[in-house]
């Protein structure tokens, strides 16, 4: 399984073999006082005092609207000159980070990257992601995925987020740690498969055959084994504004299966009348599927 992980990140260094000359940044200067990113996030404190209308009361309001101010300069700093990283639709893209790290995005994806001297930071803003991280126990890398935040040092990973905030972790190497703010951290291994909402997660154990279909993406497939034709459509709309419509309900609810190209919406609906007996009839700009 290791071997097509590594395979994708050896193409992204040749994608951007220009990345991997930047040095790493020089050591930035921190003051004494300023805690780490990692530990703001779990120690911040607040206070609140009741305002008077004295001149005192003015300067301490003001005061505190200066830290206030300054906590939140904190946060917006750490993304400030983050580079970001797109796919572009119907495209996967693999990108070499400067850590010697590799990132391959699924259609439409987007994620953006800061690294510090103590700290490798991504937010996965949209989409999908595989992540092959190169070990650094020195430095964290940390990837923020909506209500979610997966801590690694060094593996291989696969990270999904929809718009709804729901979303998915597939573990294809080594080890991850997944905090929601809430629960205890979840440790998860080669194999786990985690689903995640804004308030619940749940894990299942895949077979490593599974894992492998989780990632078919990355060379323009999609196992569609088990989904409605509605869920099918939603999946081809990812990667094409060629929409597959379909009126019925009954319809939508069929079961297909295989393995399909994600660039191909009309091959799909085309097998799936063939298989289902249904009509289908292609436009310019959609696919409808009916009885």
């Amino acid at each position: 399984m290791g071997a097509f992980a590594r395979a994708m990140a050896a193409n992204a260094y040749f994608d951007r073999a220009a990345a991997l000359g930047v040095p790493y940044p020089p050591k930035e200067e921190r003051s004494a006082q300023s805690p780490d990113l990692w530990a703001l996030d779990e120690h911040r404190a607040y206070s609140s005092k009741p305002l008077g209308v004295s001149r005192r009361g003015w300067i301490s309001g003001g005061l505190g609207a200066m830290a206030a101010a300054l906590v939140g300069g904190i946060g917006l700093k750490h993304w400030l000159g983050a580079e970001s990283y797109a796919a572009p639709l119907g495209n996967v893209q693999r990108s070499a980070l400067r850590d010697g790290s590799a990132v391959t995005l699924n259609s439409s994806a987007e994620i953006k990257v800061a690294f510090k001297d103590a700290l490798r930071q991504v937010s996965l803003v949209t989409g999908e992601a595989n992540f092959d991280v190169a070990k650094d126990a020195a430095r964290p890398f940390i990837v923020d995925a909506g209500p979610v935040q997966i801590r690694v040092v060094g593996t291989s990973f696969l990270v999904r987020l929809d718009d709804d905030d729901r979303g998915s972790i597939t573990v294809r190497e080594g080890i991850v740690e997944v905090h929601n703010g809430a629960d205890n951290p979840v440790r998860l291994i080669a194999g786990d498969h985690l689903s995640f909402a804004r308030q619940t997660m749940k894990q299942e154990r895949l077979t490593m055959a599974d894992v492998d279909r989780m990632g078919l993406w990355q060379r323009g497939e999609m196992d569609l084994t088990g989904m409605t034709l509605a869920d099918a459509a939603s999946e081809f709309a990812r990667y094409s504004d060629m929409k597959i419509m379909i009126d019925d309900p009954a319809v939508s609810a069929l079961k297909v299966a295989g393995v399909y190209s994600t660039s191909d919406p009309a091959g799909f609906a085309r097998a799936a009348a063939l298989a289902q007996g249904l009509k289908v009839a292609v436009s310019v700009d959609k696919i409808t599927l009916s009885r």
